[in-house]
């Protein structure tokens, strides 16, 4: 089941395209549906709730025609990006940074993972003063290619917290079998 993603994804995404070339986000948008084009193409909301199969497919077509052979690296990249654009000095989640303290991000994005998606939820665990594990469970059908996105998210947004040396790993996964996607984060 897909449900329901806020704009503030899908204009992340496409600062990301746009960010890659006039020539290569042009090659991207004319591969997409003309439903879909219309979509992105036209004014996105922050608030505003988009169909998730829209930001799916603009993710797969970005994928599909700019990975370079690194399809796993461009989704980390995406995620990084991500948290730039809504963390970074005028995002729209910039109020749930607090300068050298990753744990309040964390602690906060279960509230923001629902504030995003119409479907599923996130879990947030500190398992010490420099670690957390941030689960996510019941959400639209897993892949790998959100889970990549969701690991350079939560780097991305530990170092602009204030964290260095900052490792994400993902240790369980719905893909696999898993109850969740489990995402353990360590800094210094």
């Amino acid at each position: 089941m897909i449900g329901k993603v806020k704009g503030t994804l899908l204009i992340a995404r496409m600062k990301y395209l746009r960010a890659q070339g006039t020539e290569s986000a042009d090659r991207v948008l004319r591969r997409l549906s003309e439903e879909d084009q219309r979509v992105v193409g036209g004014m996105l909301l922050p608030s505003t709730w988009y169909p998730a199969g829209v930001l799916l497919r603009l993710e797969t077509t970005i994928a599909a025609l700019l990975a370079r052979g690194d399809r796993h690296q461009l989704f980390r990249d995406m995620g990084r990006f991500s948290a730039e654009t809504n963390l970074g000095p005028t995002g729209v989640q910039r109020p749930y940074l607090r300068e050298g303290d990753p744990q309040f991000l964390l602690r906060h994005v279960p509230r923001m993972y629902s504030a995003q998606h119409s479907a599923g939820r996130r879990e947030y665990q500190q398992t010490g003063e420099r670690s957390a594990v941030l689960r996510t469970l019941e959400a639209e059908e897993a892949s790998v290619d959100d889970c990549l996105t969701t690991v350079g998210w939560l780097e991305r947004a530990v170092e602009l917290s204030g964290g260095r040396s900052v490792r994400v790993v993902e240790r369980q996964c719905r893909v696999n079998g898993g109850t969740s996607c489990d995402y353990h984060c360590e800094w210094q």
